[in-house]
């Protein structure tokens, strides 16, 4: 703007002047593409513009059965996706906007009517008006509301949350709506979610892309039989002597679509765009489902958590993969079926199983997708089983993604960073490992989502190079190895 307005007030000669009071076609082609570009950057500005997002809960019937005291108790929402976190809440305020004024909802919330306040009306009002007039002071009374303000949309364009009764001392999982996640979705400049405390979620949208059979259990005395769900890359029927590499997904209920868990990882339509694009070759996908028994069949120890007993069976969740699926899935598709070419992936408790399967089965898995890791368990067994665990230095070392979102906690990174010192320890390095800290991701499928290219890229050039490539370098570590840390000893608290 500031050259335009220095060329408008240079002297220029009449002769000029006046050839420009007629445009030649080549003049309104560049003043057409100007245009055309404005109105990219116009509509790539809007489509990355914030979104203000208004929620607005009823809680009378909360209130009227005992279960929340709203002159003790706080209404908070937390999600997946900032500025929401599942950690920490962001708490609401109850609506009072004071003597004749609107809620947020636009309803008068005084006890003399709109009409009446024109009219200059000031007699008493009748026993039916004042009965109304409580019904709406208790409405008002009821309502709590909080904006918030979500800068990008994740992939798919929703948020999964939750309201939740928030109180001192509380158990984790006390004060939750019941029943499985909301969504919120992005879909315009402002959002209003106006809705009762604990009202049933709305059906989800499911969105897929590509090629995906679901098939039945396969029987097993081992563990509980889970259903699996294979993703087939475009133009899988159109090459028959084609074979593919493979990813073995856990927590596969969660990978395709929402239906499960109110949110997914979006891996269909990422690995979609990412194939027919070129910018990956084509590869299966295996999405494996959890059991009502997550927790011991991801988990190789067995602790007491929550007054039970979990983990433990982690030995035999791996035979059920190795033995049982993946027989299955090499004789159905058209599978590379090599330890190189196979690679398998999980979040949470799904990560150190993953974690594990390298470690303990590398002749199968040849990379390992480590995504949030629950390095936590047993006091961190997962780091102490890298360190241990006998693994000779000619032995090559399966490809590793490990990472973290820094808004998981001080604690959960620096046991990401111990994690990586044991790996470099044991003769990893940036070929054969890839770290990341993820900024601003939580511990969620929408965090997770976020960061499904940057995996799918790692399998593609670090673990399974299409022939004759060159993988390329790691990018320079933040957190070069300093001196080997002994597991064994404690560490400093962060």
């Amino acid at each position: 703007m500031a050259d335009g307005h220095r060329l408008a007030r240079r002297a220029r000669p009449a002769s000029a002047r006046g050839a420009d009071a007629i445009a030649s076609p080549q003049r309104v082609a560049r003043h057409l593409a100007r245009l055309a570009m404005l109105g990219l950057a116009t509509l790539s500005l809007h489509s990355v513009a914030a979104t203000r997002v208004i929620f607005e809960v009823d809680m009378r019937e909360e209130i009227r059965a005992g279960r929340f005291d709203p002159t003790q108790d706080l209404v908070g929402v937390r999600g997946g996706g900032a500025p929401l976190s599942w950690n920490t809440p962001i708490l609401a305020k109850r609506v009072r906007d004071g003597h004749g004024a609107l809620s947020s909802a636009g309803v008068p919330v005084s006890g003399t009517s709109t009409a009446a306040a024109q009219r200059g009306d000031t007699a008493a009002p009748t026993e039916r008006e004042s009965d109304r007039d409580s019904d709406r002071e208790g409405d008002r009374d009821s309502i709590w509301t909080v904006e918030l303000n979500f800068e990008r949309a994740p992939i798919g364009g929703a948020v999964p949350y939750k309201f939740r009764i928030e109180r001192s001392g509380q158990a984790a999982d006390a004060g939750w709506e019941p029943g499985q996640n909301r969504m919120l979705e992005l879909v315009a400049d402002q959002v209003r979610v106006t809705r009762v405390f604990g009202a049933p979620a709305a059906p989800i949208s499911l969105s897929r892309a590509g090629h995906i059979d679901a098939l039945m259990p396969i029987p097993t005395q081992l563990v509980s039989p889970r259903t699996l769900q294979v993703w087939l890359p475009p133009g899988y029927e159109n090459e028959p002597t084609r074979r593919y590499p493979v990813l073995y997904l856990h927590d596969g209920q969660n990978v395709f679509d929402a239906a499960a868990a109110g949110a997914e990882w979006s891996v269909d339509e990422t690995a979609q765009r990412l194939v027919v694009s070129g910018q990956i070759q084509p590869l299966i996908i295996v999405a494996v489902s959890h059991s009502p028994q997550r927790a011991d069949d991801y988990a190789p120890t067995r602790i007491l958590a929550n007054g039970e007993a979990q983990g433990g069976k982690a030995a035999a969740y791996a035979r059920h993969l190795i033995e049982e699926i993946k027989p299955a899935i090499d004789a159905r598709y058209r599978t590379r079926r090599d330890a190189a070419h196979t690679a398998v992936g999980g979040s949470s408790l799904g990560g150190i199983m993953s974690l594990w399967l390298a470690m303990h089965h590398s002749d199968v898995f040849g990379a390992a997708l480590v995504v949030s890791p629950s390095l936590w368990w047993d006091d961190e067994f997962p780091i102490r089983d890298v360190a241990r665990t006998a693994l000779p230095m000619s032995q090559p070392r399966p490809r590793l993604w490990i990472d973290m979102g820094d808004g998981e906690g001080a604690t959960a990174i620096r046991q990401l960073r111990q994690l990586r010192q044991q790996l470099v320890n044991r003769g990893w390095d940036r070929s054969s490992l890839n770290y990341l800290e993820a900024r601003g991701a939580t511990h969620d499928e929408a965090s997770w989502a976020a960061r499904v290219e940057g995996m799918l890229r790692f399998l593609d050039r670090q673990a399974w190079p299409a022939e004759g490539a060159t993988p390329p370098a790691i990018g320079q570590d933040p957190f070069p190895p300093s001196r080997p840390t002994d597991i064994n000893r404690p560490q400093p608290r962060p």
